[in-house]
């Protein structure tokens, strides 16, 4: 019983935030096996992959606007930044 206490502790508060953070850094255009491990490792840093922009487009995620370069969501037919809209 102690031995899976001591699993499920380890899956819980290390595994998962892992897998978790390296799930929305790939939905963000960042590298996935960087922050498997470091949220991984430290788990408060899933805080940071979570509130952190994405890195470049992701088609079906995230999309540059052409006037004033900031990332909107794919489905935004107008940035929310400057109002100009999206060519489809």
């Amino acid at each position: 019983m102690q031995l899976m206490q001591q699993v499920g502790f380890y899956l819980i508060f290390f595994v998962l935030p892992g897998v978790a953070g390296a799930r929305i850094a790939w939905t963000k255009g960042r590298n996935p096996l960087l922050w498997l491990v470091v949220n991984g490792l430290f788990p408060p840093t899933l805080l940071v992959t979570i509130f952190q922009g994405p890195a470049r487009p992701v088609a079906g995620h995230y999309r540059q606007c052409p006037s004033c370069r900031e990332y909107n969501k794919w489905r935004e037919s107008v940035c929310k930044y400057c109002q100009s809209e999206f060519p489809n």
